[in-house]
């Protein structure tokens, strides 16, 4: 039985979230959609809002973010999900606009039933095109929803200068240079492939990794940067386990996203890593043959301090 893919929808309050959502139902009549909806407040108005969907297939998240106290409640409706053999071939999750992401995510690369049953699909998030700029200084959650997306989408261009915009872009191209970019009015994602990418399918990390080299080592304005690490030579398996552990349990607040292609010692087979927040998802790729095995991890984060990180790895290398 093949895995229900689940794409999340995240931006800042009044990106354009929901009207995306919308847009999405009515461009997919070919789809059973299930929808988590979820408003931070005790009453949730945006399920009014949301069209072309039966009641039973909506799911209302509210007085609060799932990503926090609602994690809990968010847990619960995937599971009755699974237990009541539920009719659907898609979920979408709309969070609120002052939610993080990463611990939605991290449910589905991280509990094992969830990831028996769903498969992430994408993470998109939606940016203001008229007040974006000012609301990367002063909201750090929009800085995390960008930098942990695979999509995003600079709405209500029709609402800002051609300068505005241009300059926007360059910034999320900074905070997050591996993401697709796209420009919309009115959430009219018109025929953009948004469904069905896969973006989180761990054998991406190969061409992640292939994006993001040469654009590391960078730090801008919104104090969000890339590290890679390379080495060839091979980790060990149980010093960088511990390690890794450790370090993002410390750095939960600081260490948004780690993606790697690892050569572990004993292992012919390279290990794709990434993890969202504390969160740690680690599968078999293809065969080393005789090319160089090297391993490579992206960090995503803020102050990252490259010399330790740098320092601490090499130590976990036999």
């Amino acid at each position: 039985m093949s895995k229900i893919p689940v794409t999340v929808i995240t931006g800042f309050l009044g990106a354009g979230k929901t009207s995306l959502l919308n847009q999405l139902i009515k461009n997919h009549s070919e789809k059973k959609f299930v929808v988590i909806e979820n408003e931070f407040g005790e009453e949730n108005i945006d399920s009014e809002l949301v069209t072309n969907i039966n009641d039973q297939n909506l799911f209302e998240l509210s007085n609060g973010c799932i990503c926090c106290n609602l994690y809990t409640e968010l847990f619960l409706v995937l599971e009755n999900l699974i237990k009541t053999n539920h009719n659907f071939n898609h979920l979408l999750i709309e969070t609120t606009g002052i939610a993080d992401p990463g611990n939605i995510l991290a449910s589905f690369i991280s509990d094992p039933g969830i990831k028996a049953k769903f498969e992430l699909d994408s993470v998109i998030c939606l940016v203001d095109a008229a007040n974006a700029t000012q609301d990367l200084k002063n909201e750090e959650v929009l800085n995390k929803q960008i930098a942990i997306a695979d999509t995003l989408i600079i709405n209500k261009i029709d609402l800002a200068t051609n300068e505005t915009v241009n300059k926007l872009s360059s910034k999320l191209k900074e905070i997050n240079p591996t993401a697709s970019l796209h420009k919309t009015s009115q959430s009219d994602i018109k025929d953009k492939q948004l469904l069905d990418v896969y973006a989180y399918n761990p054998q991406n990390i190969y061409q992640f990794l292939f994006s993001v080299e040469g654009q590391t080592n960078s730090k801008h304005e919104h104090s969000i940067e890339n590290f890679c690490f390379k080495s060839d030579r091979p980790f060990n398996q149980m010093k960088l386990a511990a390690w890794l552990d450790a370090f993002l349990q410390f750095n939960s607040d600081t260490i948004y996203r780690v993606k790697g292609i690892l050569n572990i010692s004993g292992v012919d087979n390279r290990i794709l890593l990434q993890s969202v927040h504390t969160q740690i998802q680690a599968t078999v790729g293809r065969p080393w043959t005789n090319d160089n095995k090297e391993s490579k991890i992206v960090f995503i984060g803020k102050t990252l301090n490259r010399e330790v990180l740098e320092k601490n790895l090499l130590e976990l290398c036999d």
